[in-house]
């Protein structure tokens, strides 16, 4: 099939995504040259991705129309990732790294969002992740799908990056060039 050449105000397909998992809390651990590390881990679903700005407000005296509010810290909700059941324990392995007091297990992670070619349209770089919950796959006889796990991090940034040059981009902050 053949897809019409995309235009700046087209969506992108929901179906195409790529998640990089790097071994360090830093960017470059999610990065390759040329652009982002072969598919480590395979996922069927990603949810979550998403930031609230908490605001404080303020009673202003004698300004009995309105209340003023103030942006002040931001929290970034937790992302899940649900994938099939795979002979690759990596996903349980990080959690269990995690549960047995592995507290410097923060990754960084970069969520790709690929266009019709296959090349990444944008890109979320999640920030000094952590796994804060797993869950393992339910068991059915009863029924013919395949087993789920999934994977909820917690993590302390997003960023979002158009744009297929977005390795020189984060390369560029991190090494400073």
């Amino acid at each position: 099939m053949t897809f019409p050449a995309p235009r700046p105000s087209d969506p992108l397909p929901g179906f195409r995504f790529a998640v990089t998992l790097g071994e360090a809390a830093l960017p470059a651990s999610a990065l390759a040259p040329g652009g982002i590390i072969p598919l480590q881990i395979g996922f069927s679903e990603v949810s979550g991705l998403g930031a609230t700005v908490e605001m404080h407000t303020y009673q202003e005296g004698g300004r009995n129309d309105t209340t003023l509010k103030f942006p002040t810290r931001v929290d970034f909700g937790n992302i899940t990732f649900r994938r099939g059941v795979a002979f690759d324990p990596v996903v349980f392995a990080w959690f269990y790294a995690v549960r047995q007091g592995g507290f410097g297990a923060r990754r960084s992670l970069m969520i790709a969002h690929l266009n019709e070619a296959g090349t990444p349209a944008m890109v979320w770089y999640v920030r000094r992740a952590v796994p804060a919950s797993y869950t393992g796959p339910t068991w059915d006889a009863s029924q013919n799908a395949v087993a789920v796990e999934s994977l909820e991090i917690a993590h302390e940034g997003l960023e979002l990056i158009p744009g297929v040059d977005f390795a020189i981009d984060i390369a560029a902050s991190v090494l400073g060039g």
